[in-house]
């Protein structure tokens, strides 16, 4: 029996309301005890030990281990954008000890297999826990349902027709109906097709520039529509990919109805403007929803000060060197933002609380995706799952700096402050830095 004993350190565990020093034990793979502990008393309580690895933590943050809810990944079918194993690497580099993948690979994950599938390549990997966040609707055509089910049976945690929002609202409103039978969620995209062709955010920006644009309407018309057809059928509905304030805004008319909704924000969307597009045509900006103004940014600040904003997520998605150099009109969506979400958080959220912070990337994933019995805490009894952060470090997003098989990121360039240091998980401590001392 292995343990690992992190002291030292400042815990923040929202779900605990923790938020103070204390000591945090790790045996066998399970949180084991949190508060002032000393070798001497783990060994004694502890008796059949094999080995106890001590971290000092002083000066550090240990939170649970982050859960990343959006990562796209190109296995199966587009290995050469980035494969499970090299997602669940860089993972670790970012904080997070485990990540939804989402269903947009080539096939699908519309099946029992390609769930499966997700999951085997995950443990294989070894390195953060991956699951998988399958189609709604065969294909992700958008006209009939997968089999819901079985694909819970299988470990779908979450089902999403991904960056496209289904095509008939009868099969959309008959599928939450059905979703919400198995006390998932469901990840409807937060943008009509019809009508959002563009490359950027339509605005004064887009004008300058001379670029097709993507109106802010089209995000909005889609969460109204959800939120209506999430209090008819009673299915929790989640809203990604928010960008723009009167999406905030439809999802707190919803909440004050009491509908059962939450909303997630890619940390890029709090960092950058449509401005920087039009200054730089610099295709890593060139991300999907676009870029907005900075009141668009001011609201989805606000939506997570107030809570309407649950979650913070890294829409990590690799791109080909050679498909980001095409011109910016052909060239891919997608960032890279695995190892920058929770420095980008921390940067550009100085008055959200940390606590409230941390929540965003630990409990309230877990919540949504129906983890939370097991992860998002520094609960005795779950999964051994740590995060130490430096809130304190400064670094400059280079190609260099990154751990991810693609270096498409919108930040290149950009100085960030704080750090993931060290993560624990599967029962291993991984050390990301130089700056964390084991014996």
């Amino acid at each position: 029996m292995d343990a690992i004993l992190i002291q030292g350190g400042h815990v923040v565990d929202p779900a605990n309301g923790l938020d103070g020093e204390a000591d945090v034990l790790v045996v066998e793979d399970k949180i084991a005890a949190v508060g002032k502990l000393s070798e001497a008393d783990v060994r004694n309580q502890h008796k059949g030990l094999n080995r106890l690895e001590i971290l000092p933590a002083r000066g550090l943050l240990v939170t649970p281990g982050l859960i990343d809810m959006r990562v796209h990944v190109g296995e199966p079918g587009r290995d050469a954008e980035e494969t499970i194993a090299s997602a669940a690497l860089t993972a670790l580099h970012g904080g997070f000890t485990t990540i939804a993948v989402m269903p947009d690979t080539d096939p699908p994950l519309d099946n029992v297999a390609g769930a499966l599938f997700v999951q085997r390549q995950g443990e294989r990997a070894g390195y953060a826990h991956v699951m998988p966040v399958c189609a709604f609707t065969r294909g992700r055509a958008g006209e009939e349902l997968t089999d819901i089910g079985q694909l819970v049976e299988a470990g779908a945690v979450a089902f999403s027709d991904e960056q496209r929002a289904t095509d008939t609202p009868a099969t959309l409103l008959r599928g939450m109906s059905y979703v919400s039978m198995f006390g998932k969620a469901l990840i409807e995209v937060s943008q009509d097709l019809s009508i959002a062709g563009g490359v950027m955010n339509a605005g004064y920006e887009s004008a300058l520039a001379g670029l097709p644009a993507v109106p802010a309407v089209a995000e909005e018309m889609m969460v109204a529509r959800a939120c209506m057809f999430a209090r008819e059928t009673g299915c929790h509905y989640h809203a990604a990919l928010l960008s723009t304030r009167n999406a905030v805004r439809a999802l707190k008319r919803a909440r004050k109805l009491r509908v059962k909704v939450t909303g997630e924000v890619c940390a890029h969307h709090l960092a950058l403007t449509d401005k920087r597009v039009r200054q730089r045509y610099d295709t890593n900006l060139k991300v999907f929803p676009p870029l907005r103004t900075q009141d668009d940014i001011a609201w989805l600040k606000r939506g997570l000060m107030e809570g309407v904003i649950d979650c913070i997520s890294s829409g990590h998605r690799g791109v080909a060197p050679q498909d980001k150099e095409l011109e910016f009109g052909v060239a891919p969506f997608g960032a890279v933002g695995l190892e920058t979400a929770l420095a980008v958080a921390m940067t550009n959220l100085p008055d959200l609380p940390r606590s409230r912070l941390i929540a965003t990337l630990t409990c309230n994933p877990a919540r949504v995706l129906g983890l939370s019995s097991r992860k998002g805490a520094l609960t005795p009894g779950f999964d051994g799952d740590v995060a130490l952060i430096d809130p304190k470090e400064t670094w400059t997003v280079t190609p260099q700096t990154l751990h991810s098989q693609r270096k498409n990121s919108p930040l290149l360039g950009e100085q960030l402050t704080g750090r993931a240091r060290a993560v624990i998980t599967r029962g291993k401590v991984f050390a990301l830095g130089t700056a964390l001392a084991t014996r």
